[in-house]
Parts: C-alpha cells; sequence; structure tokens
C-alpha cells in the first residue's frame, strides 16, 4: 500500500526544481544538476539546450555500468554522450544513436520566466 501511495504521489504531487538563469544554458551545451539528497533518492539530470528548447536526461547510461552523460558541449550539437562507452543519445527522445541499447530517461523541463523548471 505505502508503494502505491509513492507512486501517485509521484505523479501528482511533484512540484519542480527550479533551476535559474535559463539563459546561461547557451545552444548545444549541457550542464549537470542535482535533483534530491543523492545519499538516498537523488539523481543527476543533464540540461541541455537544443533549437531553442531545453530538455533534460538523467545522466545514468541506460548500459547500467557506471558511465554517466557528459555535460558541456553536445556531440554535433544534439546528442548527449557517455565517455566510458562512446553511446550518443538524442536528447529530445533518449534514444541511442548507431548502438544497441536502451533509451536514456528523459526528464519533463519547460522554460518560465527565465528559469528552468524540472519536473524529476
Amino acid at each position: 500500500m505505502l508503494g502505491m501511495f509513492k507512486k501517485l504521489k509521484g505523479l501528482f504531487g511533484r512540484r519542480p526544481v527550479v533551476v535559474p538563469n535559463a539563459a546561461g544554458l547557451l545552444e548545444g551545451e549541457a550542464k549537470t544538476i542535482e535533483v534530491g539528497d543523492m545519499g538516498s533518492d537523488g539523481r543527476q539530470i543533464l540540461l541541455c539546450r537544443v533549437g531553442g528548447k531545453i530538455f533534460g536526461l538523467d545522466t545514468l547510461c541506460p548500459h547500467a555500468e557506471g558511465g554517466r552523460l557528459s555535460r558541456g558541449p553536445l556531440h554535433e550539437g544534439r546528442f548527449a554522450v557517455c565517455p566510458m562507452h562512446s553511446y550518443k543519445f538524442d536528447v529530445k527522445t533518449g534514444a541511442p544513436q548507431d548502438v544497441n541499447c536502451s533509451h536514456a530517461r528523459t526528464v519533463r523541463c519547460e522554460e518560465r520566466e527565465g528559469n528552468i523548471e524540472v519536473f524529476a
């Protein structure tokens, strides 16, 4: 029963994490933020700007060997890269490019009033 309550709370009771200065994230760039307590249920999110919009990916590479998607310039201005595996992921969809791997987990992000709202 407690597990069901946590799932419902996660779906309906979640408030966004507000990241100030959305203009500081330039086109084709990515930066990492931490959401929650990294010692328990926290996550690292990669915020990316592509086509003038903000997208978010969980930094954990879906290949599940400890790799993390890296911040900085995006490959070809639109792909997040796991430096451990050299895997590339479309930041809009999380789809892997040219490799047989699961999708990276996407995170809903919205740009509002000069800030980035992250729903993680």
